[in-house]
């Protein structure tokens, strides 16, 4: 299940960036702009990484700004992890 996660997110990080590079009219409507500003400048192998890290499907977590900024700056692994599972224990995943 969590190999799933991981491609779906993924998936829909590298969309939103390549949907950001182009300037899609309808990206605010899909994804946060805070994600949105942070994936446009990442590299490949930092999505992957946090693709890794996300432990839900990333395009139903109702992140603010501050907390996705945080995430950015967590380093890859298990303190992403949790700081990403508190953050979603105590924030409702509907927009």
């Amino acid at each position: 299940m969590q190999k799933n996660i991981e491609t779906l997110n993924r998936r829909y990080l590298l969309l939103v960036q390549q949907m950001a590079a182009t300037n899609y009219p309808l990206l605010t409507s899909c994804a946060p702009k805070a994600l949105i500003r942070i994936v446009e400048g990442m590299t490949l192998e930092e999505i992957d990484r946090l693709a890794e890290d996300m432990v839900a499907p990333c395009f139903q977590m109702n992140f603010d700004d501050v907390a996705i900024e945080r995430v950015k700056e967590l380093p890859s692994g298990a303190l992403r992890k949790a700081y990403i599972a508190n953050v979603l224990s105590t924030h409702p995943l509907s927009r």
